[in-house]
């Protein structure tokens, strides 16, 4: 069976087409670059939902246009970037979307303990690991920052202190300094967004993808949808497969934006507890009901790592397959991942 390749950063060889060819007689698929990342669409239709899943993919791609407006810090008028303006200084109205983003990112670093925190934007910063809009490749780490730098920056980051009203679409940020950045949320919610619409339009087989979040949902033809989890060292394998349905998978690994200076590796996921690239995994996979909620997983295991971080996944309603920072993996009981012999 063709697969997904779900987390294989250093390639496009990703395609959902090349899973479908062969189930889905009239598979209808797009893709487009949104969110500094690779927007991919694919819906097995019925008979007589052509034209309804060709034009239902096109209102997912606006969608995410439209929100990429709201949430982008390249964008100077988005809702991140004036809530960012006005730390310090009181709330800001936003759109329902945002509002409820903000409102998951909070719920989302109560849940974990602060292990998720959408306020690491100051480390975010400093480390320099974002990806401006258009770019093929993400801005590269030329020095490693100080010591002194991590803790000026540490004193901007909390999450206590992103402040989301709960009856008005309005949210403040308590400290001037603090900034909020979504990129370790707003893909997950983007495809959850498209998935809603796709399933409003009473699509019941398809497949989102935005960078390492993939929601997939009913059936490929007649069988599941096969995701491929690649291997966070060896480029080109996999650490094996499975089938998913009505399901979100999202991968975080420390090969996606990365530098290697003096033999050590730094990566673009930190641990705000020091605020230095966290060190316990090489790859996260985290299957959950949604795919924000697996990107919220996916951040905090990361960076416990290991059994603590497949206990938290569990916990919070998901099954994780971690690769820790040795090489070992840990993984959930009822995942159940088919090997295809690539070295574990």
């Amino acid at each position: 069976m063709n697969r997904l390749l779900l987390g294989l950063a250093w390639t496009l060889t990703w395609m959902i087409p090349a899973l479908a060819y062969g189930q889905c007689a009239q598979l209808q698929r797009q893709q487009v670059q949104a969110m500094g990342s690779v927007l991919r669409v694919a819906v097995c239709p019925r008979a007589g939902e052509v034209v309804q899943a060709q034009a239902a993919i096109q209102q997912v791609i606006q969608e995410f246009k439209r929100l990429e407006q709201d949430w982008s810090t390249w964008v100077p008028t988005s809702d991140v970037s004036r809530l960012n303006a006005q730390a310090g200084l009181g709330p800001v109205t936003v759109s329902a979307q945002t509002w409820a983003v903000l409102q998951r990112a909070r719920r989302g670093s109560e849940q974990t303990q602060g292990l998720f925190d959408v306020t690491f934007s100051p480390l975010g910063a400093l480390w320099r690991f974002d990806t401006p809009p258009g770019a093929h490749e993400p801005t590269r780490l030329q020095s490693i920052p100080t010591q002194a730098q991590v803790q000026e920056q540490l004193q901007k980051v909390g999450w206590q202190d992103l402040i989301v009203d709960a009856i008005k679409p309005q949210a403040a940020l308590r400290r001037k300094g603090m900034s909020v950045h979504l990129g370790g949320l707003g893909k997950g919610a983007a495809v959850d967004r498209g998935v809603a619409i796709l399933r409003a339009q009473g699509l019941v087989s398809f497949a989102i993808q935005a960078g390492g979040d993939l929601y997939c949902a009913g059936k490929n033809g007649e069988r599941p949808w096969r995701i491929g989890i690649a291997h966070p060292r060896h480029k080109g394998e996999l650490l094996g497969e499975v089938d998913i349905e009505d399901a979100a998978f999202s991968t975080s690994g420390d090969y996606e934006r990365f530098a290697i200076i003096d033999g050590k590796r730094y990566h673009h996921i930190l641990d705000t507890r020091t605020g230095w690239p966290a060190t316990a995994s090489q790859s996260v996979t985290v299957r959950a009901p949604s795919a924000t909620d697996a990107e919220v997983m996916t951040k905090a295991a990361f960076i416990l790592g290991g059994p603590a971080g497949v206990a938290l996944v569990e916990r919070l309603g998901g099954q994780a397959l971690i690769v820790d920072s040795q090489g070992t993996v840990f993984q959930s009981k009822s995942l159940h991942v088919v090997a295809t012999g690539g070295r574990p």
